[in-house]
């Protein structure tokens, strides 16, 4: 027995030998290539750092010109939005002023044609001549428009029977534009801005035919003096060199104020072009007005069921009066804060370069650290490894010969998932268990087929090693009971967040799991303790097989 004895301790030796070679030499060659590379990854670091810092004078200049660029730009660009807002602003108010004389002529305009209805409807079958009371009952139809609207009766060859002017000489309009348009049609007819023969006023005027039997019997008139415009002009508050005005559809001006000394024909003006001729309300830019040559914003407004179209127009010196002021403003308070934020920007530029050169060295400190405790993991799993070629060695049954490597396997799995994934304060559950599993599949070789179906969940690394040697207790006892003398069995990991908490099944397809004969053993123990560490809860139940189910709360 002696040599045989002998032969086989030296037999043991040899293996012990190979096998601690094996994972000690492979545990410092690759510690060594850890320390060859973690010595060319600091050796970069430095490197960059010190790159860095040659770099920073140049970076802090750098950022003072962006920063001087960047305020130059803002500076132009809150100018440029300040003109934009100006012009945007004399824009809108010329279209506001626009609509208030279109509102206005409209209702002045409606008025005169309903007064002209009633001149018409007073005249009825009477000849139009003049006589105290037929001129009493057109005066009468007529006294609800505004002061200084003049009306007058002209017979078919325009010569004036009836007028609101005392003594008006007996003048003839048949050369007028408005008589003999009004000879024609029923339509109230506005005629462009003209001198009335009567009052020497500049006039617009808006007549109506008055027929007999079919026949043209003469025209009623109602001239509403251009000076009327002022009111509305003063009322809008506009400045000095701004002007309000209406023009017919034709292109003839209607009426203008500042007035000029006869109509102008205004065909050319960007408002009779595409697109503005479709638009019912708008504004345009004139660089020189065909008027008074002066540089204006111009709104403009179509009057509804008239050939009219009332003008505003803003000056645009006027308009930008507030934007000069503004600048002026602007570049008295701003230039003293440029130059404030000038030298704040040198301020910051040397407080970056020191906090460039300290984070440069935390980042160099913090890869230290990294490499350190990748090799301090990786050195574990290296020396677990070799633990459990020593247990392999020993002279123990196999069934514990095999339990105990399957523990130290899990062990093995947290420290390499680890180092492997650079996550030292948590660890994703599902490819370490993934691991834990496999490995214990592979150690009984057995036709099991295991399938897992786990979220991704990450769990602290304080838990990770009681997590896997759970798992390694639940699986080696399925492997043991369950798949004990069948040829094939299945096994189902589940794993998953349930309100917070991480739940965790394993069920196989054996014979089940009967808590009052089953035996206190070890592993019973293991499991205990280790779901007791956790903080959790565990339950075996039978469902066509044993299924145990964990439940860890979250780490605190």
């Amino acid at each position: 027995m002696f040599p045989s004895d002998v032969e086989r301790q030296r037999q043991r030796g040899l293996a012990f030998w190979h096998v601690g070679w094996q994972y000690s030499d492979f545990g410092q060659g690759a510690s060594g290539f850890g320390d060859c590379k973690g010595g060319l990854l600091l050796n970069q670091v430095g490197t960059s750092v010190l790159r860095d810092r040659k770099a920073l004078p140049a970076l802090a200049i750098g950022m003072g010109v962006v920063f001087f660029v960047a305020i130059v730009g803002l500076t132009v660009l809150m100018v440029w939005q300040n003109y934009r807002s100006a012009i945007s602003a004399g824009e809108a108010r010329a279209l506001s002023s626009a609509h208030v004389v279109a509102a206005n002529l409209e209702w002045m305009i409606e008025a005169s044609d309903q007064a002209l209805r009633r001149i018409d409807s007073v005249l009825a079958d009477k000849p139009i001549q003049s006589s105290s009371d037929t001129a009493d009952d057109i005066a009468q139809a007529v006294s609800g428009l505004p002061a200084g609207f003049q009306y007058a009766v002209y017979d078919e060859t325009g010569r004036l029977r009836l007028s609101n002017i005392s003594n008006a000489p007996a003048i003839d309009v048949s050369d007028r534009s408005y008589f003999q348009k009004v000879q024609t049609t029923d339509q109230t007819v506005i005629s462009p801005q003209l001198m009335e023969r009567v009052s020497k006023e500049q006039v617009f005027v808006i007549a109506r035919r008055i027929k007999r039997e079919g026949k043209f019997h003469g025209a009623a008139t109602i001239a509403i003096p251009v000076s009327k415009l002022v009111e509305f002009w003063s009322s809008m508050g506009l400045g000095p060199y701004s002007t309000i005005g209406v023009i017919g559809d034709d292109g003839w001006l209607v009426a203008r104020y500042p007035a000029v000394a006869k109509s102008m024909q205004l065909k050319n003006l960007p408002l009779f072009a595409p697109p503005l001729k479709w638009q019912q309300s708008g504004f345009y830019h004139s660089d020189v007005s065909p008027v008074d040559h002066k540089s204006r914003i111009v709104g403009f407004w179509r009057i509804n069921k008239w050939p009219l179209i009332a003008l505003a127009g803003i000056e645009r010196t006027e308009t930008l009066d507030v934007f000069w002021t503004t600048l002026k403003q602007e570049v008295v308070f701003g230039l003293p804060m440029i130059a404030l934020l000038l030298i704040e920007a040198v301020s910051i530029a040397a407080l970056l370069r020191a906090y460039v050169a300290r984070n440069n060295e935390l980042e160099k400190a913090l890869e230290r650290n990294n490499f350190l405790f990748r090799e301090i993991h990786h050195r574990v799993k290296n020396n677990l490894q070799a633990v459990s070629a020593l247990v392999r060695l020993q002279p123990l049954p196999d069934q514990a010969r095999k339990e105990m490597v399957n523990r130290i396997s899990a062990m093995i799995a947290v420290h390499e998932q680890i180092y492997q994934s650079d996550q030292f304060d948590r660890l994703e559950a599902a490819p370490y268990l993934t691991r834990v599993v496999t490995e214990i599949a592979r150690a009984y070789n057995r036709d099991v087929d295991v399938r897992f179906e786990m979220q991704e969940i990450f769990v602290d690394r304080d838990q990770a090693l009681p997590i896997g040697l759970v798992v390694n207790e639940v699986v080696s006892n399925a492997f043991k009971y369950a798949f004990d003398g069948r040829e094939s069995g299945r096994l189902d990991v589940h794993l998953q967040q349930v309100d917070g908490a991480t739940v965790l099944t394993i069920r196989d397809d054996g014979p089940g799991f009967n808590p009052e004969g089953a035996a206190r053993g070890m592993g019973s123990k293991l499991i205990a303790g280790f779901v007791a560490q956790l903080g959790g809860r565990y339950v075996f139940t039978s469902e066509n097989g044993a299924v145990f189910t964990m439940t860890i709360p979250p780490a605190g």
